[in-house]
C-alpha cells in the first residue's frame, strides 16, 4: 500500500513538473512604435522587438505569450516578476538594473534632440530659440531632459507616447522634442519637416528586461542572443526592420 502511495506521489510530482515547465514565458511589451513594437494589419506583434525574443525562443526552445503593457507599468512589473521578461526599446540603465536583470544589449541608439525644418538655425538644445522641450514619460529621454531642463531653465512637457510628443513638436507646442533616434524615426518620416540637431545626448543599448529571480531565463536568453549574433540572424532582423523594401 505504501509503495503504490508512493508511486501515485511521485507521478503527481511529475506531472506537476512537466505542467510547470510547459508554461509560457509572459513576456511584456507596449506596441507604440515602429520599428520596434507595433501591431501588423493582423493584430500581431510585429518588428524588431518581437522578431528578436521569437527568434531567441525558436533557438532555445522557449514558449513564449506577450503580454500588452503601458510602458510606465513594464519595469514594475518586471520587477515583481508579474511576467518573466519584457522587451520593448528597452534602455540599459544603472538604475532600472537595480531593479532587475538585463540581457546583452541587441542593438544602440542615441537619443537626440529633434526640431522641425523651419528651425534649422539651432544648433543644439541650448540654443536660445528653443525656450520649451518635450519628452515621452517614464523614459531616460524624461530623465535627460530634466537635466536639460534645469540647467538651461526650460521648460519641460511630458507625452504618455511618441506619436502625441512628435505631434506637440508639429504643432508648434513646443520647440524640440528629446527622443531616442530610432524610436523618432516613423515620426520624423511621416511628418517630413522634421531634423536632428547637435551631437546626440547619450548612447543607449536596449536589452531584455528579466525578472530578477530567473537567472536560468536570463541565461537561455543571452546564449539565445549569442547564436542569433553569429549565425547572422540579428543582423537580418535590424536590417529588415529598419530599412524595409519598399
Amino acid at each position: 500500500m505504501k509503495k503504490v502511495l508512493l508511486i501515485c506521489i511521485m507521478i503527481i510530482v511529475l506531472c506537476s513538473a512537466l505542467t510547470a515547465a510547459a508554461d509560457p514565458i509572459k513576456v511584456a511589451i507596449n506596441p507604440d512604435t515602429k520599428p520596434f513594437k507595433y501591431l501588423d494589419e493582423n493584430g500581431e506583434f510585429a518588428g524588431i522587438d518581437a522578431d528578436v525574443i521569437n527568434s531567441i525562443a525558436e533557438a532555445e526552445g522557449l514558449e513564449i505569450e506577450f503580454v500588452e503593457m503601458e510602458f510606465d507599468e513594464i519595469m514594475d512589473a518586471v520587477a515583481s516578476c508579474e511576467v518573466d521578461a519584457a522587451i520593448s526599446a528597452l534602455t540599459k540603465t544603472e538604475n532600472r538594473s537595480r531593479m532587475v536583470s538585463f540581457s546583452e544589449p541587441y542593438i544602440m541608439s542615441f537619443q537626440s534632440a529633434f526640431v522641425r525644418l523651419k528651425n534649422d538655425s539651432a544648433k543644439d538644445i541650448s540654443d536660445p530659440a528653443i525656450k520649451i522641450i518635450g519628452a515621452k514619460s517614464a523614459t531616460t529621454a524624461e530623465e535627460n531632459s530634466r537635466i536639460a531642463a534645469e540647467r538651461l531653465n526650460l521648460e519641460l512637457k511630458l507625452y504618455p507616447d511618441y506619436a502625441q510628443l512628435f505631434e506637440a513638436l508639429e504643432n508648434d507646442e513646443i520647440d524640440a522634442a528629446v527622443s531616442d533616434e530610432l524610436l523618432a524615426k516613423q515620426f520624423v518620416d511621416s511628418y517630413g519637416d522634421m531634423m536632428t540637431i547637435g551631437q546626440p545626448l547619450t548612447s543607449e543599448p536596449y536589452a531584455i528586461a528579466v525578472c530578477p529571480n530567473n537567472t536560468d531565463l536570463l541565461e537561455a536568453i543571452n546564449h539565445g542572443m549569442s547564436e542569433l549574433r553569429k549565425n547572422g540572424t540579428l543582423d537580418e532582423i535590424l536590417l529588415e526592420n529598419l530599412n524595409p523594401a519598399e
